[in-house]
């Protein structure tokens, strides 16, 4: 049930209509105070807050190791199929950037290189 109500919230709320989404909050409160169900109320916002969580684990996100390299290292990451809004600096990165969305890594910085040699010359 709570999962019913979880993902009609959801929908209503990327039609990006902020007066239906308002209502359907309305009508779903209006609702579980008439079936005696108010104690359902945090369920559903605790799932939504997981879902949200999740959402934006999964979002593409670019890091860069300075702010200067970011329009670069987008432009880039965009050509090779990750597109994202913004870069956001990683100063473990040394140099370079990283790129990483729906399971796919692209790595183009200083310390992956630098683990490369590494592991390689360790082994």
């Amino acid at each position: 049930m709570i999962d019913t109500y979880t993902r009609l919230l959801e929908a209503v709320a990327e039609t990006e209509d902020k007066a239906a989404a308002d209502a359907a909050v309305t009508k779903l409160i209006v609702h579980l105070k008439s079936a005696g169900r108010m104690n359902m109320l945090p369920k559903i916002v605790r799932e939504l807050r997981r879902v949200a969580s999740r959402r934006h684990a999964l979002r593409p996100r670019v890091e860069v190791a300075s702010e200067k390299e970011s329009s670069a290292a987008l432009a880039a990451a965009s050509a090779l199929g990750i597109t994202a809004r913004h870069a956001t600096v990683n100063h473990s990165l040394i140099r370079g950037w990283r790129a990483q969305s729906a399971g796919k890594l692209i790595d183009r910085s200083a310390k992956h290189a630098l683990t490369q040699i590494y592991q390689k010359v360790t082994v």
